[in-house]
Formats: C-alpha cells, sequence, structure tokens
C-alpha cells in the first residue's frame, strides 16, 4: 500500500511540468469567429448562441476557481450577413447576445462594411464592447475610424494588449459603397508593428494578442495570419478569423495562431501559463464543440455531451425568431414563369433554376467567369408570381456562402473536366452532385470534355493535343463553400492560396438578385439551358 501511494504522488508531481510550478497567472483566452448570423441552432439543434453562453460560463467557473486564473473572450469578427433571422435586423439580436454573454473585444471583420457606418455606429452601441481594427482609416483626415487602437488588460499584475487588424481585401468584399469611399484599408504588418510598439515601449504590456480578420494565409492582396507572425516580432497570441478554418494553435516566429471555424460550431480555449518573469512559458488549447452531431448508422449523434440552452437568452432569441418568419413573408419581387426545382430534374440535367442560382451569385459577387454549383443544393421550385424572403430561403435552406477562387487556364479547364464527370446521369441513380454550368458551354467529345466557352463567346478554353489553349490566362471560378471544401466529391478548392469564401449567404444573394431587377425573366433562363453542355 505505501508503495502505491508513493508511486500516485510520483505520478502528480510528474503531471505538472517544471514551466508551471511558479506560474504567475494562468490565463484562458475564449474566442470565436465568423458567426455569420447564427445566433439560433440549426435545425438539428446545432451551435447557436444560448447554449454557447452555457458553455462559455463553465469554461470561465473552471478558470477562476484557480487562484492564478482570469479569462478573456474574443470575436474574429463578421458577425454581420449570414442569415434571414439576423439580416433583417442589421444583426441587432447577435450584438445584444454577445452583450449577455461578455465579449471583451471583437476584430472588424469585412461584413461589418456590408451595411452603412451608420449601422455599425448602431452595433457598437448594442454590443457595449470595442471593435478593433488599427489598420481602417478615415480618407478624409486620415484618423483611425475605431477607436480605441487596442485595450490594456491588467490580470494579477500581468499587463496584456489587445488589438484588431481587418483584411484590406474589405473594399472589393463588402456590400456597402461606405467600405470604399469613406475608408482607407492599411497595410496590416505596418499597422501591426506601429501598434506593437506602442504597447511594448508605452503601455508596458507583458503579452499581446491580435485578434483578426485577415484569413490564416491571406490573400493574393492581403497578408494573412501566417504572414503576421512572421514579419512582426512581439505578438505572443493571434486569435483569428475570415477563412473559417480550424487552427489549432500552430506556432510560427513563437506566436500561436488559433481559429474556430465558424458559426459558433466551436468555442476555442486556449490556456496561457505565464511565469514570475511574466512570460509565456507553456500552453494548452483545446475546441469545445458547441452541440455539434456527427453521423452513425443510426442517426445523428453529439460529438460531445448535449448542451442545454441558457433560458434568458433563448426567451429573448425567440422574440426576434417570431418576427424574423412574419417578415419572411415580404415579398421582394416577383419573376414571370415557375422555376422548377424537382429532385429528379435538377439531379439529372441543366434547369433554369441552377441558372437563376448561379446568375444571383455573379451579380453579387463581380468578375466571376463561370459558376458550377450541384443539384442537390436546389431543394424547392419558384412558383411564378410574387416571391417572399421565405420562397428564396426554401430554394435553397442552407448557410452555403459563397466562394470565389482564381485559376489559371490550365486549372480551370482541369477543374471542369474532373466536375464534368458528374454530368454523365445514369437515370437508375441520379445524385446531388450533378453539376450546373452558369456562364459557360461545354464541349465533349466521346464523353470527355475539350473545350469551354463562355456563354457569349468572350473568352474560350481548348484542349488540343493534351495542350491547353486560351483567351484569358487566369479565370475565376464562383461556387459554395459545400462544394469548395470537397463536397459531393467535388475538387477540393480551400488549400489554393486564392481561394476566399465571402461568407455572403447564397440565400442572400438569391435575394438581392430579385430585389435588384423586380421582376424576374424566366425564359431567357430557361434557353440557356438547352445549349449548355454539348456532345454528352
Amino acid at each position: 500500500m505505501k508503495l502505491l501511494v508513493l508511486f500516485l504522488v510520483f505520478l502528480i508531481s510528474c503531471s505538472t511540468t517544471p514551466e508551471r510550478k511558479n506560474v504567475k497567472l494562468k490565463l484562458r483566452v475564449l474566442h470565436t469567429n465568423d458567426h455569420h448570423g447564427h445566433y439560433l441552432p440549426d435545425r438539428d439543434g446545432q451551435y447557436g448562441m444560448a447554449a454557447r453562453k452555457t458553455l462559455i460560463d463553465k469554461l470561465r467557473t473552471e478558470i477562476v476557481s484557480d487562484k492564478k486564473g482570469a479569462h478573456l473572450l474574443l470575436s474574429g469578427g463578421d458577425i454581420n450577413t449570414g442569415t434571414m433571422e439576423s439580416d433583417i435586423f442589421d444583426a441587432e439580436p447577435d450584438f445584444l447576445g454577445m452583450k449577455f454573454i461578455g465579449y471583451d473585444a471583437m476584430a472588424v471583420g469585412n461584413h461589418e462594411f456590408d451595411n452603412s457606418y451608420e449601422v455599425i455606429l448602431k452595433q457598437k452601441k448594442w454590443a457595449s464592447f470595442p471593435f478593433l481594427s488599427a489598420n481602417i482609416f478615415w480618407k478624409k483626415n486620415k484618423k483611425r475610424v475605431f477607436e480605441p487602437a487596442y485595450l490594456v488588460k491588467n490580470f494579477h499584475g500581468v499587463k496584456v494588449g489587445i488589438f484588431g487588424l481587418t483584411t484590406v481585401d474589405t473594399p472589393f468584399k463588402a456590400s456597402h459603397d461606405d467600405a470604399k469611399k469613406k475608408f482607407e484599408f492599411r497595410s496590416i504588418i505596418k499597422s501591426a508593428k506601429e501598434i506593437v510598439g506602442v504597447l511594448k515601449k508605452k503601455e508596458k504590456v507583458d503579452l499581446i494578442i491580435a485578434v483578426t480578420h485577415v484569413g490564416h494565409h491571406g490573400s493574393a492582396t492581403s497578408n494573412g495570419d501566417i504572414d503576421l507572425a512572421q514579419k512582426v516580432d512581439g505578438i505572443d497570441v493571434i486569435v483569428g478569423g475570415h477563412s473559417q478554418e480550424i487552427i489549432n494553435a500552430q506556432e510560427h516566429n513563437g506566436t500561436l495562431i488559433v481559429q474556430a471555424e465558424d458559426w459558433g460550431k466551436y468555442v476555442g480555449v486556449l490556456d496561457l501559463y505565464v511565469n514570475q518573469s511574466h512570460q509565456r512559458v507553456d500552453f494548452e488549447y483545446e475546441l469545445k464543440p458547441v452541440n455539434l452531431k456527427k453521423k452513425t448508422p443510426k442517426g445523428k449523434v453529439y460529438v460531445d455531451r448535449k448542451i442545454l440552452e441558457d433560458a434568458t437568452l433563448k426567451s429573448f432569441f425567440s422574440t426576434y425568431a417570431f418576427k424574423a418568419e412574419k417578415i419572411g413573408q415580404k415579398v421582394v419581387g416577383e419573376i414571370t414563369h415557375t422555376l422548377d426545382g424537382s429532385r429528379s430534374k435538377v439531379r439529372s440535367q441543366q434547369m433554369a433554376i441552377g441558372q437563376f442560382m448561379g446568375e444571383s451569385l455573379r451579380h453579387q459577387v463581380s468578375g466571376v467567369d463561370g459558376v458550377v454549383l450541384n443539384g442537390g443544393s436546389m431543394r424547392a421550385s419558384l412558383n411564378a408570381g410574387k416571391v417572399s424572403r421565405k420562397d428564396l430561403h426554401n430554394v435553397h435552406p442552407y448557410g452555403n456562402t459563397i466562394a470565389v477562387v482564381k485559376l489559371s487556364s490550365e486549372e480551370f479547364f482541369k477543374y471542369l473536366k474532373n466536375v464534368s464527370k458528374f454530368a454523365i446521369v445514369d437515370p437508375q441513380n441520379i445524385i446531388g452532385g450533378y453539376p450546373h454550368f452558369v456562364n459557360m458551354k461545354l464541349y465533349f467529345k466521346d464523353k470527355k470534355l475539350y473545350k469551354v466557352t463562355a456563354y457569349d463567346g468572350s473568352w474560350k478554353i481548348e484542349n488540343k493535343g493534351n495542350k491547353i489553349a486560351s483567351t484569358k490566362k487566369e479565370f475565376t471560378l464562383g461556387t459554395m463553400n459545400f462544394l469548395a471544401k470537397g463536397g459531393d466529391n467535388y475538387p477540393k478548392l480551400t488549400g489554393n492560396k486564392r481561394y476566399v469564401d465571402t461568407g455572403f449567404m447564397i440565400n442572400s444573394a438569391m435575394m438581392n438578385y430579385v430585389e435588384h431587377f423586380k421582376k424576374v425573366k424566366v425564359k431567357p433562363l430557361r434557353e440557356k439551358t438547352s445549349n449548355i453542355i454539348n456532345g454528352l
């Protein structure tokens, strides 16, 4: 028995690493990002802010039970744009929900600029916590738009500085003209170096956290989190967003980078151990799922234990959900003829409803050469006559967002060649992956793709003797994030450095399309479907 006791004592002593013996502070950094209007759980009961509140309360209680413990709650931005239930209220329930949960600060995301600056000011009042972005300036007076430029918090004598950054691509992604007309989005590297210098020299902080909305890899025109870590010394942690990925505490140049995918599916939990010399000596990281489920032979089951929804927040949100249902009946425009969304048809042939959805995408995001969507994403018909928000939501009742990627002519042709195999239909086995091609004509010989042209003939790609001849060097492909991630066995695009998930919902794009044209003419959409696939 004595030997057993001694062995247990030895195990306990070994469970604490040497770095943690003289810890002065254990700082728990909780984080989410790319919320995109998902304050309510989905139809499977996944995520939702009421359950998030319960989980965060538990995580806070755990850390403060430690005398050396403290906590922060940060958001990587893009609270706006995503669901009808949020968009119609300018994300009021979302920001009030964040205030109730107790967020300390958030990065300003590009989709915050889908609204006018007046709406952003309203959202700041609802939130009552700082919106952080050190690289956004007024064009007129060259002053920072969001003040304060940083926060300094003191935890058990350890000073922590927090600042934010926003992708410089914002003017080209935002829906509202204010982003282009009023604001200047400066280099995130130069802005970060300036703020880190101020935090180190003036504020004398011990730790620096950057909460960012720039993406893990950034884009062709904007630096990302990896660049930020490698080019700016002195940042201890980057709490990221924008690329909507799971980043499990990657370390670059001594900087930890974390990101928690999107929609509040997870709460990221980063525990930082700080010693008596006020230096980070160790860390732990975990992503906590918020009522996420996985498929099993017996049906969908929780990935982890079910989290009960906070009763107060659940009741508060139900009022907005009820109002949203009524507003969803609002007519946004009309269509001249019925758009057939029958399951058997959209999964076996080019349909006008696929053209409608694809043209909505092209109308929302300029510069897209061609669009590929899958028939399985089209879930209902649109009847001729008046069209409501709810009607459009029923056509595509998912949270899929518009994704775009720039490809070389060879990459573009190869992608279409790989996808076009799903267009060879077995009448006995129709599939959700059946591709709908928009603004393109495809030509086949012996069931092999050999040529693709723009529908109006403005560009062409052709396989000549296993060499690609093209009238353009680069093409911009539009699709949805589900397919870009490899859904329905489509080629994966998310690894491409020039891939961008715009965060803009496809059903919202359809609504904007109908509102813009007021009366959508279906005949031209129908006529296109007979000329898209040639030779199969």
